[in-house]
């Protein structure tokens, strides 16, 4: 499908562009020069746009219909490259100078992208980009009451099921899940125990806090409070629970085609190859609640970061390249993203749009998890973050914790997480 869609856009795109360049003339080009002026811009600006692998023959498309729709950007040279969102921040800090004009990055590369003076601040359109946003992508984008990206797509984890396995009901509770018998051979759940990306979610859903309660203050963390030490113990017992699976991408990807599994934690990039594999019985939900020792139920918050454009503070075209991220990621760009890559939009219409969201389960149920989901905190304390939470998994695999060491257990954890970086 996503083929399909593909082929139809990049064919109207080019539809478009010939027809362009046969139609031009010395007149066109002079309109399109003075639609430059008058709004301000460079009639032949250069800027380069960096994106993933994936997306180039989309980005392509995009630039060809925002050139189309912007008469000034005509003449422009556009051009793009191949940088991940994931490897920007390394490749922007290694030369400013050079890096590309526009370029896609993880929001908690933020921080240190705006500390080094990499990026933009956003200038053109600002109220008008909040308003178009949801709050917590807003949020991610911003340092300090500015804003230094344009937010593009969300991501975070939820639930896949066999529905073969559980009912909607069940899926709500994982207390309930883990009770029922599935047989012989078939792990109830599974899920990257030694990985806090997932486990922290239990965390935060007790109420526990990383880096204080807006994520910007290294010197706070409260994951060993009473209620965090109980979700410890919870944690635990998962570990040594013969009907859990401690489980990564790979091997959860294996049990669910062999029908060994009945449900797991991961994101949208897994929805193709389990929807292949479960077929029928292929389900999404939302992180189910579970009950602490105290009986308190918790819903899991999971960790929301998000993909956002930003523009290079040493692009020698700032007005012309802020005019291209909005584009980039405005309600049509980030649609089209949702038809070809099954991106999670952050446009409020787009995300509020049911009957959009629902030709992709996946991406519909990850819309309603990230409503109460924590924002990963951008600040570069959270380096510091995922090898004592890894530490604090891999003791419970190991049954080194026990619940009576278990308050020690997490006070060693959160002093690792708040250690100066690089001790």
């Amino acid at each position: 499908m996503k083929k399909k869609v593909l082929s139809i856009f990049l064919v109207s795109v080019m539809a478009v562009s010939m027809l362009a360049g046969c139609g031009s003339d010395k007149k066109e080009t002079k309109s399109a020069d003075e639609a430059a002026k008058s709004a301000g811009y460079a009639k032949d600006a250069k800027l380069k746009v960096w994106g993933s692998q994936e997306d180039q023959d989309m980005l392509q498309g995009i630039i060809e219909e925002f050139k189309k729709e912007n008469p000034e950007a005509e003449g422009w040279n556009i051009e793009t490259a191949v940088v991940s969102a994931a490897d920007a921040k390394n490749e922007v800090l290694k030369d400013p100078t050079v890096a590309a004009d526009i370029f896609e990055f993880a929001s908690d590369q933020i921080a240190e992208l705006q500390s080094a003076g990499a990026l933009y601040r956003i200038t053109k359109n600002k109220d008008e980009i909040i308003a178009n946003n949801v709050e917590n992508s807003i949020d991610a984008a911003t340092v300090d009451g500015e804003m230094y990206g344009y937010p593009n797509t969300s991501n975070s984890f939820f639930m896949y099921y066999d529905k073969s396995k559980y009912t909607e009901e069940e899926v709500k509770s994982l207390d309930t899940m883990l009770a029922k018998d599935l047989g012989a051979g078939v792990a109830n759940f599974s899920m990257d125990l030694d990985n806090g990306w997932y486990t922290s979610s239990f965390f935060f859903g007790a109420g526990c806090t990383l880096f204080g309660e807006d994520g910007t203050d290294p010197k706070q963390c409260d994951f060993n409070n009473e209620k965090g030490v109980l979700v410890g113990d919870y944690l635990l017992d998962l570990c040594t629970n013969p009907k859990v699976k401690n489980q990564d991408d790979a091997l959860l990807l294996a049990s669910f085609k062999e029908g060994k599994l009945g449900a797991s934690l991961t994101g949208t990039w897994n929805a193709a190859a389990l929807q292949e594999s479960l077929g029928d019985n292929f389900g999404v939900a939302t992180v189910p609640s579970f009950t602490l020792e105290d009986g308190t139920i918790v819903s899991p918050s999971t960790i929301v970061n998000f993909n956002l454009y930003g523009v290079n503070a040493q692009t020698k075209y700032p007005a012309e390249a802020m005019l291209l991220a909005e584009y980039l990621t405005n309600e049509k760009s980030q649609k089209t993203r949702f038809e070809v890559r099954n991106s999670a939009p952050t446009n409020k219409k787009l995300a509020a749009d049911t009957e959009l969201l629902s030709t992709s389960p996946a991406v519909e149920v990850l819309s309603k998890q990230i409503e109460t989901s924590t924002v990963q905190p951008s600040i570069p304390q959270i380096a510091n973050f995922w090898s004592p939470m890894e530490a604090f998994g891999q003791d419970c695999i190991a049954k080194a914790v026990t619940k009576d060491n278990m308050q020690a257990t997490m006070d060693t954890m959160v002093e690792g997480i708040l250690s100066k970086l690089g001790d």
